[in-house]
């Protein structure tokens, strides 16, 4: 056998309807070429996910080398057999395809499906013709009519486990500081108790200003101006609180005096206004704008 060696564990997934002449004879046949030294063990593929195999015991996997071949349908089964093989394990898949579908599309599928499953090192799918015999079984458990060929593919688990970890490279190094520098600012607790250090009293950055007690006069609201409690202005105001005042009272009063519509139709002219309107005799604006035209100058 071409994909195992002396000493290796392999793992041989076989299907149900696999004839166990056939698959005596294929563990047989690795069993010379792994010699007394390596082991194989044989598991169906129905019952993988449940078999509670060991994570990286074996050194290969062949999947789908008994007929009749099964099919790889699940990336849940080659996560499994990305677990239980060792660092830079190696797996064989061979996978029946119709010849009414694309081979090349086929296997490009098959290639995806090992790479998100973490396998590496993926090499060129390979087609196998099929002899009488391989196809009879196949058929009947297939229950297909179309003519089957087979293809193989070979690929790698890397050399570390699932979920290992390693240090980036930047972060074993440390950075290193001069002597003279790192005694720059170092400072302990002896540095502070010394007698030699001159430390500033708090008190002695006060003024005498700063320590007067506030009059009671200054802390009361002014009598004029908008921060008072009053709301008229003084009568000799010299604060500006007074046209303030005065300026608030003509905007109201405008806002006051601003006609209202009652149908609500007024900016669209005399057409769609009524007897009362306001607007009367105006013409037409827009919606919200007001209308600067005097009335009078209009009926002249």
């Amino acid at each position: 056998m071409e994909h195992v060696s002396l000493g290796n564990n392999v793992l041989l997934v076989w299907s149900t309807a696999a004839s166990p002449h056939d698959l005596a004879s294929l563990a047989n046949s690795l069993k010379k070429a792994i010699g007394d030294q390596g082991t194989i063990s044989m598991e169906n593929a129905e019952r993988l996910l449940i078999s509670g195999h060991q994570p990286s015991c074996f050194d290969v996997v062949l999947f789908g080398f008994v007929h009749p071949l099964t099919a790889v349908d699940s990336d849940e089964v080659l996560a499994e057999l990305a677990r239980i093989l060792k660092p830079n394990g190696k797996m064989c898949v061979r996978q029946p395809i119709s010849t009414s579908e694309r081979e090349t599309e086929t296997a490009k599928k098959l290639t995806s499906l090992l790479k998100l499953s973490g396998f590496v090192s993926i090499l060129e799918p390979k087609f196998i013709e099929l002899t009488e015999a391989d196809l009879s079984p196949m058929h009947a458990v297939l229950k297909t009519p179309q003519t089957l060929s087979c293809v193989e593919i070979s690929a790698q688990k890397p050399n570390y486990e699932v979920g290992a970890f390693s240090a980036l490279s930047f972060a074993l190094t440390q950075p290193t500081i001069a002597p003279k520098t790192a005694k720059v600012w170092s400072l302990s607790a002896a540095d502070v108790l010394d007698e030699d250090v001159d430390i500033i009293n708090e008190d002695d950055l006060l003024e005498d200003e700063d320590l007067l007690k506030p009059d009671a006069d200054a802390l009361k609201l002014p009598e004029c101006g908008p921060g008072s409690t009053k709301k008229k202005a003084c009568k000799n105001c010299s604060c500006g609180f007074a046209e303030e005042l005065q300026t608030g009272s003509v905007e109201k009063q405008a806002k006051t005096n601003t006609a209202t519509s009652a149908c609500g139709s007024c900016y669209l002219g005399d057409a769609f206004r009524c007897a009362s309107c306001p607007y009367l005799g105006m013409p037409a604006f827009k919606p919200g704008e007001k209308n600067f035209v005097e009335r009078s100058a209009v009926k002249s």
